[in-house]
């Protein structure tokens, strides 16, 4: 069983979850943390309550905007928990990605959404030639 989530500076987390939503459907174990919200200056305490409501049979897949950023840095710190993963540098591909592929095993799962997501950045203006076969 696998639970996610998009921990987030502010409300992106709440945004891009709905954008998942949209197009995939009411996702049940997705959920967005937005931190530093409703004057929230400190997540330690969040963030330690959200890890230990963890089930013992549970894989943990937490999902943050920026690497080194204050909000996965604090999700670093639990690392070590057996089924806590971490990933950062969400986009929306990514989650798909996740979403989609869920039932794999989950380190192969994140390696695959991970490799995918990056595919997906590009500079537009510096593609001189778009082919039927890129879409």
């Amino acid at each position: 069983m696998k639970r996610f989530v998009i921990a987030t500076h502010g409300n992106f987390a709440a945004g891009i979850l709905d954008s998942l939503e949209l197009i995939m459907g009411k996702q049940e174990n997705f959920e967005a943390f937005c931190a530093y919200r409703d004057g929230e200056n400190d997540i330690k305490e969040r963030v330690r309550r959200l890890i230990e409501s963890k089930k013992p049979d549970e894989d943990l897949i937490v999902v943050t905007d920026l690497f080194r950023g204050s909000v996965n840095n604090e999700f670093m710190g639990y690392t070590d928990v057996p089924g806590v993963y971490v990933v950062a540098g969400m986009n929306l591909a990514l989650l798909l990605e996740m979403q989609v592929n869920q039932d794999e095993d989950t380190p192969a799962m994140i390696r695959d959404a991970i490799r995918t997501a990056q595919e997906t950045i590009v500079c537009c203006n510096e593609k001189t030639e778009v082919q039927d076969e890129d879409f």
